[in-house]
C-alpha cells in the first residue's frame, strides 16, 4: 500500500482526506504522525500564488530535514478558501484567510451586511491540492516540483443560522467552519446537515482529490482497491468465533478462557471503534464514544468489521475468537468478505441485566463506579445500535450464562469443542509485528495485572530494563511509534496533560501470541 503524506495540523481534515481516497491502495498520514515533527508554517497572506509557493517551500524543507530519500515519496498540503460574492469586489473575502474569518465573524453580523447590499448571498467554496513531484513525475520540459489540483462547489450563504451538532461519523460536516453556512446549489439545508450520500456530491475537496489520484493512477503510482484477495489458508480447521452480547455477559472472560487453553487470538472490536474515534475527532475530544458509535454502525456498518478483518489478514493468527460486535450488518458484511475454509460460528451470551450490572461493578473497568442508571442507559444504546436485532438473528446459538464460570467454559465446549480437539503437534504462529512494536507489547503486557497507564518515557524504561546496553531503545522511538498512528493494540487516557497507554484487550491477545 502506497504512502502519501499530508501536511496538516488539523485531524478533521486528515479524516476528510482518507475518507476521499478510500478507492484507493493508499494510506493517508499525516506528517506529525509520520515524523514526530511540526507541521508547515501557512502565512496569513492573500495571494494564492504566493500563500501556495511559500507553504510549498516550507513544506519541503521540513519534509528533507525529517524524511529520509524525501525525491522518492510523496506529499501534499491543501489550503481552503471561501468567496462571498457580495463582498469580493476588490478582492476575494473571506478568501484564504477564511479560518481566521470565521473564528472573528459572528452570524447575525454577516447577514445584516449582506442583506444591506441587496441580499445577494451567492458563494463559492474552493480547495487547492498542492502535491510534491518526485523527480520521476515531473515533467520533462519543466522544472516544476509540484502540481496544483483546485475545485469549486457554489452555493449561497444560509437564510438564518441553524444550531446542530458536528456529524460524528464524518467531522468535517461540523459547526464551526463555514460548512455550517454553505448551502449547496439547489438544496435548503447546510452541506453539514446534508446525508453523507447527498453532502458527497457537493463536496468542495472532491474533484481535485479525484484529479490528484487520478494523475497518480495514470502514472502509475498508485492503484485502486481490489476485490479482497482469499484469505490464506490455516492449517488446522479452528472455528472463527464470534462472540456476541451485552456488557457483562461474558464475552470477555469466555475469549481469554479460548485465548488461554486453546491459543485463541482475542480481537475485541470496540478496541478498533476507538480508533476510528481517534482519527476523526481525537484523544482529548468530549463527544461521547457511544453516540459516535451508534451514529458509526448506523451509517457505515462495516467500520469496524473491515478493520478487524485487516488485523487478521495482517496477524495471519492459526486461530481467531472476536468480540464486541454491536449490529447484524456488521455480522453480514463479515461474513461476506471473510474468505476461508474456517468455519464462521458466531455465539450469542446473555445474562439478566441485574447479574451483568453486579458483575459491572465487580470488576471495576469504569473509572467511577458503575451506577444502575448509567448500566441501563448503557444497555438501551448497545441495542440501538442493532444489538437487540443481533440476538434475534443468531437465537439458536445463545448461551445464558448466570452459573459459574466452570459451568459457563464447559457449557461452551459441549455445544462448540467436542468436534475439535486442537490439532497435536500444530504450534501456534506467532503474529506479525515489527521489532519495537513487540518489545513494547511484551513490556506492558508484564504490567497487565496492575492495568496502569504509561507515557512513551515510562514505556522506554520499562523495555529497556530486560535489554542489555547495545539493544537499548530511546524514548524518541517509542514516541514516534505512537505518534506515528493509532493502534487497537492499546487503551489511551489522557492523565495531566500527557497521554498515557496500556494494552486494550486485542493488545494482550496479540502480546500473548508473540
Amino acid at each position: 500500500m502506497v504512502e502519501i503524506v499530508f501536511f496538516t495540523s488539523s485531524p478533521i481534515k486528515l479524516a476528510h482526506a482518507r475518507y476521499l481516497c478510500r478507492d484507493y491502495a493508499v494510506r493517508i498520514v499525516g506528517f506529525r504522525e509520520k515524523t514526530f515533527g511540526a507541521n508547515y508554517e501557512e502565512p496569513r497572506i492573500y495571494d494564492r500564488a504566493e500563500l501556495i509557493a511559500r507553504s510549498y517551500q516550507d513544506a519541503l524543507q521540513r519534509w528533507k530535514n525529517f524524511v529520509s530519500k524525501d525525491g522518492h515519496k510523496l506529499f501534499f498540503i491543501e489550503d481552503t478558501s471561501v468567496i462571498i460574492e457580495a463582498l469580493s469586489k476588490e478582492r476575494e473575502v473571506p478568501g484564504l484567510d477564511v479560518k481566521y474569518w470565521m473564528k472573528e465573524t459572528q452570524f447575525a453580523q454577516l447577514d445584516e451586511t449582506l442583506r444591506n447590499m441587496g441580499n445577494d448571498r451567492r458563494c463559492r467554496v474552493r480547495s487547492d491540492l498542492v502535491l510534491h513531484l518526485p523527480p520521476e513525475l515531473r515533467p520533462k520540459d519543466s522544472n516544476d516540483s509540484y502540481r496544483i489540483f483546485t475545485s469549486f462547489s457554489f452555493g449561497n450563504v444560509i437564510e438564518y443560522e441553524r444550531d446542530f451538532e458536528t456529524n460524528l461519523l464524518y467531522p468535517w460536516l461540523d459547526n464551526k467552519t463555514f460548512n455550517k453556512w454553505f448551502v449547496p446549489d439547489g438544496g435548503q439545508d447546510p452541506i453539514s446537515l446534508l446525508p453523507i450520500e447527498e453532502a458527497d456530491k457537493h463536496d468542495f475537496r472532491a474533484r481535485a482529490f479525484r484529479e490528484m489520484l487520478g494523475f497518480l493512477e495514470n502514472r502509475s503510482e498508485i492503484r485502486k482497491r481490489q476485490t479482497a484477495p482469499k484469505q490464506y489458508q490455516l492449517e488446522a480447521a479452528a472455528p472463527l468465533f464470534v462472540i456476541c452480547g451485552p456488557s457483562c455477559a461474558g464475552k470477555t472472560t469466555l475469549a481469554e478462557h479460548l485465548a488461554d487453553s486453546y491459543g485463541y487470538y482475542h480481537i475485541e472490536a470496540s478496541d478498533f471503534m476507538y480508533r476510528s474515534y481517534y482519527q476523526r475527532h481525537g484523544v482529548s475530544s468530549t463527544v461521547p464514544i457511544g453516540d459516535f458509535a451508534e451514529q458509526a454502525l448506523q451509517d457505515q456498518p462495516e467500520i469496524v468489521a473491515e478493520q478487524v478483518l485487516e488485523d487478521i489478514r495482517f496477524n495471519r493468527p492459526l486461530a481467531t475468537v472476536i468480540t464486541g460486535f454491536r449490529s447484524p450488518k456488521e455480522l453480514i458484511w463479515f461474513y461476506e468478505h471473510y474468505d476461508c475454509h474456517q468455519p464462521i460460528v458466531p455465539v450469542y451470551i446473555d445474562a439478566k441485566p441485574k447479574i451483568r450490572f453486579e458483575r459491572s461493578c465487580l470488576r471495576g473497568r469504569e473509572a467511577t463506579q458503575d451506577t444502575w442508571e448509567r448500566f441501563e442507559r448503557r444497555d438501551l444504546q448497545q441495542f440501538s445500535m442493532g444489538l437487540g436485532e443481533l440476538a434475534k438473528t443468531i437465537q439458536s446459538d445463545s448461551i445464558i450464562n448466570e452459573a459459574s464460570t466452570a459451568t459457563f467454559f464447559n457449557e461452551f465446549a459441549a455445544r462448540y469443542l467436542s468436534e475439535w480437539p486442537f490439532p497435536e503437534g500444530i504450534k501456534m504462529n506467532p503474529l506479525t509485528a515489527g521489532d519495537l512494536e513487540k518489545l513494547i507489547l511484551t513490556a506492558l503486557l508484564n504490567q497487565w495485572s496492575d492495568r496502569n497507564y504509561f507515557t512513551t518515557t515510562e514505556i522506554a524504561h520499562l523495555i529497556n530494563r530486560d535489554q542489555p546496553a547495545d539493544r537499548q531503545r530511546s524514548k524518541n522511538n517509542v514516541s514516534r511509534y505512537f505518534n506515528q498512528r493509532f493502534y487497537p493494540y492499546y487503551e489511551i487516557k489522557l492523565i495531566d496533560g500527557k497521554r498515557k497507554y496500556r494494552l486494550s484487550n486485542t493488545g494482550l491477545g496479540k502480546a500473548k501470541l508473540l
